[in-house]
C-alpha cells in the first residue's frame, strides 16, 4: 500500500474528518454572522464581491493556522500515542514517505475546509442579493489553497519531532493571531511570514478617505506574491522534510 493510501487507511474510526468539520463550522458560524450583520448595514460601499471577499477574509486569516495545526497534530498523534514510528521504520516505510504520506492528507483535508469555506460564504452572500464573481472568488480561492502549503508544513514537522502536542498547538493559535494582522501589515512584510498568508492573498485591498473606507482596489503585484507563496511552500516542504528524516536518524 502506497504512504498516502495507508495514511487515508489509518484516519478509520479517529474521528478527524469531524475535528475538520467542527473547526469548519465555527469558522463559518463567526464569519457568517459577521457577514449578516454588514450586509444589513448602511455603507456607501458597494455591497459586491469584493465587499464580501474583504469581510471573510479576517476571519480565516484567523483560522487557516489553526485549522492546519489541529490536523496535523491529530494525523501525528497517531504515531506517537502507539509509539508506532520506530516500528514503521523497521518495517521498511522510509522517513520521506510518511513526511510526504501525512503533509498530502493534511493538504487534502484543508483545502477541502477552504473549499467548503468560500462555497458557504459566496452562497450566503448570494441569498443576500449579492451577485458572485467567480473571478475574484476564484483568485481568492487559490491564494487560500496555496497559502496552506508552508503553514502546513512547518506545523507537520513539529508535530512529528514533538510527542507532546502542546508545542505544535501553542505555535499554531500564536501563528492564527499573527495572521489576523495580514491586512495591518505591509505586503512586503507579510510574505515573509507564513502564518500570514492566508490574509495576505486577500485580493481587494479596502481605500479609504479620511479613515473611512469608500471602496476596494485590486492588490498591486498580487500575482507576484502568490508565485512567492508557492515557491516558499515548496521550499518549506523540502527543508522541512529533510529536517524530521535528519532528527529521526538520530
Amino acid at each position: 500500500m502506497s504512504a498516502i493510501g495507508l495514511e487515508f487507511a489509518k484516519l478509520k474510526r479517529k474521528r478527524i474528518w469531524l475535528t475538520l468539520a467542527l473547526i469548519v463550522g465555527f469558522e463559518l458560524v463567526w464569519a457568517v454572522s459577521g457577514l449578516m450583520m454588514t450586509l444589513m448595514r448602511d455603507y456607501e460601499v458597494p455591497k459586491d464581491t469584493a465587499f464580501v471577499v474583504s469581510q471573510a477574509s479576517g476571519v480565516i486569516a484567523l483560522f487557516a493556522p489553526i485549522v492546519a495545526t489541529v490536523i496535523v497534530s491529530r494525523l501525528s498523534a497517531m504515531e506517537h500515542d502507539g509509539r508506532m514510528m520506530p516500528t514503521l521504520f523497521a518495517a521498511n516505510q522510509s522517513r520521506s514517505s510518511l513526511f510526504f504520506g501525512k503533509f498530502f492528507v493534511a493538504f487534502v483535508m484543508v483545502t477541502l475546509g477552504t473549499v467548503v469555506y468560500v462555497a458557504v460564504v459566496t452562497l450566503v452572500a448570494s441569498a443576500r442579493g449579492v451577485t458572485p464573481d467567480l473571478g475574484l472568488t476564484g483568485t481568492w480561492l487559490l491564494g487560500l489553497v496555496v497559502a496552506g502549503i508552508a503553514v502546513i508544513a512547518i506545523q507537520l514537522v513539529l508535530a512529528l519531532l514533538f510527542e507532546r502536542q502542546a508545542v505544535t498547538l501553542t505555535v499554531g493559535v500564536l501563528g492564527g493571531l499573527v495572521g489576523s494582522f495580514a491586512a495591518q501589515v505591509p505586503p512586503q512584510l507579510s510574505v515573509l511570514i507564513p502564518w500570514q498568508y492566508a490574509g495576505l492573498v486577500n485580493p481587494m485591498r479596502s481605500e479609504l478617505r479620511d479613515g473611512t473606507i469608500i471602496g476596494f482596489v485590486p492588490v498591486e503585484n498580487l500575482g507576484a506574491y502568490l508565485a512567492i507563496i508557492v515557491f516558499v511552500g515548496v521550499g518549506c516542504v523540502a527543508v522541512t522534510q529533510t529536517v524530521f528524516a535528519k532528527m529521526v536518524s538520530r
